[in-house]
């Protein structure tokens, strides 16, 4: 296993730098952006529920960047901490906060899903995938529109994802199927929804490793991928993220603005 690791990091030197960049905005504009979208339909309800101003597009997407920084840099909950200080500063209640990141992950959780659906569904699952849908379908309708549109800019966040873990993947020049990239992606998903260690450090490797392997991807290889994939997330945030996290702190002193 440690030859294996050995051999991943020597293939980063080779990285296609052009693909690998092209890994980066993906994540940045596509994964990260989309989820701001997210983000901000949900606060938008909370925040007229409370009667305050919403932040507006720009100042939920820097908050989610130094968010993502502060989970991937150092350990997931302290990026909810950090949001959750920024949030409360602009007057909406401790439970509204809670009902934000809850809601997050509700849509989060059906844009995965959608994708999963998806691989059922080419997989010749189609009952399967059929009823999943009905089910999916129904929470949104009973949920309300805001929370469906929250929900499909989630799915566009899940997709690029998937984008991500293929340009990093071609960056290492492996060529990996649609099948092992949604297995993946997946695998990322699950492992991660609970915060094992400080930025899934070794869990997403892990994931990724396993997934390819079924497409007879050999280990270091795989795992040379995963580096890959975790580098399209360190590098960007550490350049965004990091100063977005240094200065939101500030948002602690700001008054509470109630709406008119």
């Amino acid at each position: 296993m440690i030859g294996a690791i050995a051999e991943a990091f020597s293939t980063l030197p080779a990285m296609n730098p052009v693909l690998a960049g092209g890994a980066m905005v993906a994540m940045l504009g596509g994964k990260t952006g989309m989820k701001a979208l997210r983000s901000q339909q949900l606060l938008e309800v909370e925040c007229a529920r409370a009667n305050v101003i919403a932040p507006n597009l720009g100042l939920t997407a820097r908050l989610l960047a130094a968010s993502h920084a502060a989970g991937q840099l150092a350990w997931g909950p302290l990026g909810f901490g950090v949001r959750s200080v920024a949030l409360k500063a602009f007057g909406l209640p401790v439970t509204a906060i809670a009902r934000v990141h809850v809601a997050e992950r509700i849509a989060e959780a059906i844009g995965i899903v959608a994708v999963a659906l998806v691989a059922l569904a080419a997989g010749g699952h189609v009952l399967a995938a059929a009823a999943i849908a009905l089910l999916g379908t129904a929470l949104l309708v009973l949920r309300g529109k805001q929370f469906a549109i929250a929900s499909g800019w989630a799915l566009a966040s899940s997709l690029a994802d998937v984008t991500v873990l293929a340009l990093a993947s071609h960056a290492m020049h492996v060529d990996v199927g649609r099948v092992p990239l949604v297995l993946g992606f997946l695998g990322i998903s699950v492992a991660t929804c609970v915060p094992i260690t400080p930025g899934g450090l070794g869990v997403q490797e892990a994931a990724i490793t396993l997934a390819f392997a079924t497409a007879g991807i050999p280990a270091p290889e795989a795992l040379g991928c995963a580096l890959a994939y975790r580098c399209a997330h360190l590098v960007p945030l550490a350049i965004v993220g990091g100063p977005a996290l240094a200065t939101s702190l500030k948002f602690a002193k700001r008054k509470p603005v109630v709406a008119a």
